[in-house]
């Protein structure tokens, strides 16, 4: 690929990348959409979208959790899907993603590190009550993200495409033939992980019906998860919960209490939340992200530079939190700063503990229901269309987390303003977090069970002749259980994660070695 070419595609390229710490996570960089985007950019749409969904599917269960850095799918995605249509070769890109997905670990990881110097330096700034460099600082970690991986693209792009080209052209067959075995096997990683994250051992039956739904029913992704979804809202009718659960804002004690935060206040803050992870690192995370969406608040509560400051100073401490439910500290902590601004017995220390005391469950509850399962499920059911050349796959992907990302973080803000430290008092005290969770699982397991049969990919080539009639040994295990080796391969994955929670790196070497030797030896 020329020099221009390379430059403006990195560029672009970038852009995508950096959505996933700089600015909103979106998911729009994750393989599935981007995949196809770059596909149409480089006009081969059918091949981004092969690849995309593919990449997708292989990096389904691998999601940073916490404060980890899992091997990174979206540049593998990104990447991947170039040098399929570069070389083309839809099982080289694919295979490829992993080795690159792997390198980018360590990519984000100097970032995070680039990041540390930025919070330091807004210390400074806050000690000074110079909230303009303060903000500076914080948004210009989306410049080290941009650059980071403008840098690492350019060069994979620029020197990579035509090396991969002249790599694919120079390939034997067997060796091109066991990449391709092994893209078939790599999504049975992506299986096993999210059935570890789902909690198999509770929920394994659900597996089972998603599973047998698709081999014998024949049903589709789509279809498992319409009837997970209504299996779900049947179990949870059973149980009948009362109507007093309901969240609902209590106006008889809010309704005659001065407010001394204005609404386009929060309207600020939400605005700003999407920016939280832009200084994300390995010593405070996001706690410069949390500091810049309180600013507009602290400023209307703290008229007195002393104090505003020191608001400033306890928002800059450690804080991780999924960004979506980030947003109910955010509006717990706006409601917390409004009461001690009254002169009521709020303390720092009253702050700073109740902001740990959200962080630690509401990460929990991010990460299970926005990553482990709506991004799932949603991602499952486009990688489905997709596969199938349906430009729609994408789209149905990206609709749902849009408006989730958007609903989410605005509700986060508003109910926890409205509702103070209550709202996690009446979330626990009416089960609404539990039953939403085993109803998202319930789905996730089905879709999972499906995904299997639908999406991991492995055939037995060997044949004979006996008494004069040919036996195809592939035929007979589809006659006996279908889709038997796609499930026992996806079970021995997870245990081997269960087991070892590094296994992921050495079931992906076993991917590559049972593709190769399928191949080489005839057996696949």
């Amino acid at each position: 690929m020329g020099l221009t070419a390379s430059i403006l595609l990195s560029v672009f390229a970038a852009l995508l990348i950096t959505e996933n710490y700089g600015y909103g996570l979106w998911m729009v960089s994750r393989p599935i959409f981007a995949g196809p985007l770059i596909g149409l950019i480089l006009g081969d749409l059918q091949t981004g979208l092969t690849v995309g969904a593919s990449v997708e599917l292989m990096f389904m269960g691998v999601l940073p959790i916490g404060g980890s850095v899992p091997p990174n799918a979206q540049i593998a995605g990104i990447i991947g899907t170039i040098y399929a249509i570069e070389a083309n070769s839809t099982s080289l890109g694919i295979s490829l993603a992993l080795p690159i997905g792997i390198l980018a670990q360590f990519l984000i990881m100097l970032a995070w590190n680039i990041n540390i110097y930025l919070v330091h330096k807004a210390d400074k700034s806050i000690k000074e009550g110079n909230t303009r460099k303060m903000e500076g600082l914080h948004l210009a970690g989306i410049l080290v993200f941009f650059l980071v991986f403008f840098v690492s693209s350019f060069l994979a792009i620029y020197f990579g495409s035509g090396f991969v080209s002249s790599i694919n052209e120079a390939l034997p067959n067997w060796i091109s033939g066991g990449l391709e075995i092994a893209s078939g096997l790599l999504p049975a990683i992506g299986m096993a992980m999210l059935l570890k994250m789902m909690d198999f051992k509770k929920y394994w039956s659900f597996f089972l019906i998603g599973f047998v739904l698709s081999v014998y029913l024949e049903l589709d992704v789509l279809a498992v998860s319409l009837l997970g979804l209504g299996i779900a809202a049947g179990i949870s009718a059973i149980k009948n919960r009362s109507d007093d659960d309901s969240l609902t804002p209590d106006q008889e004690e809010d309704g005659n209490e001065e407010k001394l935060i204005h609404k386009k206040d929060l309207w600020n803050m939400y605005g700003r939340s999407f920016f939280t992870m832009a200084t994300i690192n390995y010593e405070r995370y996001i706690s410069l992200g949390f500091d810049y969406a309180m600013v507009p608040i602290l400023k209307r509560l703290y008229a007195d530079k002393e104090e505003y400051v020191d608001a400033l100073r306890r928002h800059n401490e450690f804080f991780n939190c999924h960004p979506y439910t980030a947003n109910i500290v955010l509006g717990v902590s706006a409601a917390l700063e409004e009461q001690k601004a009254k002169g009521s017995a709020i303390t720092d220390e009253t702050i700073a503990s109740t902001k740990t005391a959200l962080m630690g469950p509401l990460s929990g509850i991010g990460d299970s229901v926005f990553k482990a399962t709506f991004m799932t499920i949603f991602a499952a059911i486009g990688a489905g269309l997709a596969l199938n050349g349906n430009i729609l796959g994408p789209v149905v992907f990206i609709v749902p987390n849009v408006l989730l990302n958007v609903i989410s973080r605005y509700l986060g803000i508003f109910w926890g303003y409205k509702f103070g430290v209550k709202l996690i008092a009446k979330m626990k005290n009416s089960d609404l977090i539990q039953n939403f969770v085993q109803g998202a699982t319930i789905v996730g397991m089905m879709v999972t069970g499906s995904m299997v049969v639908n999406f991991v990919q492995i055939e037995l080539t060997a044949e004979w002749v006996s008494a004069g009639k040919e036996i195809v040994l592939q035929d007979l295990l589809e006659q006996i259980f279908p889709s038997l080796l796609p499930l026992i391969i996806t079970l021995l994955f997870y245990q081997s994660l269960v087991k070892n929670k590094k296994a992921i790196y050495w079931l992906m070497l076993v991917c590559f070695v049972i593709g190769l030797a399928g191949k080489f030896f005839g057996i696949l």
